[in-house]
C-alpha cells in the first residue's frame, strides 16, 4: 500500500466532500457535524479550499489516487488570535493506525514552524475518542480545557470537548 502525500487541489472538492462523508457515518460519535447536516455544496468546498490555499495548510493522504485522510488548518483572521489556528483531521477507518494521521499533522508541524506568524496549532476533540486523543498526546499536544458534557449524542450520552494545543 502507497499512500502519497500532497496539497489539495481545487479539483480535489468533490472528492473531499465524499471522504467528509464517508468519516462522519463511520464515527458519528466522534464529530460535532451529523452526516445529515452535511450540506456542503462544490461552490462552497472550493472556496473553503482556497482560503486554505492562501492562508492555511490544506494537505490530503490519497491511495490510487482516492482520498482517504485530509488535515487542514486556518490561522485565525481576528488579529488577537491571528497567532494560532484550528487543526481538523480526518482518516477514512479502513485505513486508521497506520500512520497516515501520523504523517499529515507531523506535516502540518513542520509547515507552521517555518511560518513567521504560526505560533500555536490547537484543536477540539470528543473525550470518547480515544484513538485521536492517543494520537494528539503521542505528537505533542498537551489538553488546555475540556467543555464538560458539551456534545449531546444521538442516544442522549454527553462528551466533553477537550481543547489541546501545542507552541509551534
Amino acid at each position: 500500500m502507497s499512500i502519497y502525500y500532497r496539497e489539495a487541489k481545487l479539483e480535489d472538492a468533490q472528492q473531499i466532500i465524499d471522504h467528509t462523508r464517508a468519516v462522519f457515518a463511520e464515527n458519528p460519535t466522534f464529530y460535532g457535524t451529523r452526516v445529515d447536516e452535511f450540506n456542503v455544496t462544490m461552490e462552497q468546498e472550493k472556496s473553503w479550499i482556497k482560503s486554505h490555499q492562501q492562508h492555511g495548510f490544506l494537505y490530503v493522504a490519497t491511495l490510487e489516487e482516492q482520498i482517504v485522510g485530509v488535515v487542514n488548518f486556518l490561522p485565525s483572521q481576528s488579529k488577537r488570535f491571528s497567532h494560532q489556528g484550528m487543526l481538523g483531521i480526518s482518516i477514512k477507518e479502513a485505513y486508521a493506525g497506520q500512520g497516515i494521521g501520523s504523517t499529515l499533522i507531523t506535516m502540518l508541524i513542520d509547515w507552521a514552524k517555518e511560518q513567521p506568524t504560526i505560533e500555536k496549532i490547537a484543536l477540539e476533540v470528543f473525550s470518547n475518542n480515544e484513538r485521536g486523543i492517543y494520537l494528539y498526546k503521542k505528537l505533542g499536544f498537551v489538553e488546555e480545557g475540556r467543555l464538560k458534557r458539551n456534545a449531546r449524542l444521538d442516544d442522549g450520552t454527553y462528551v466533553d470537548d477537550i481543547i489541546m494545543a501545542q507552541f509551534v
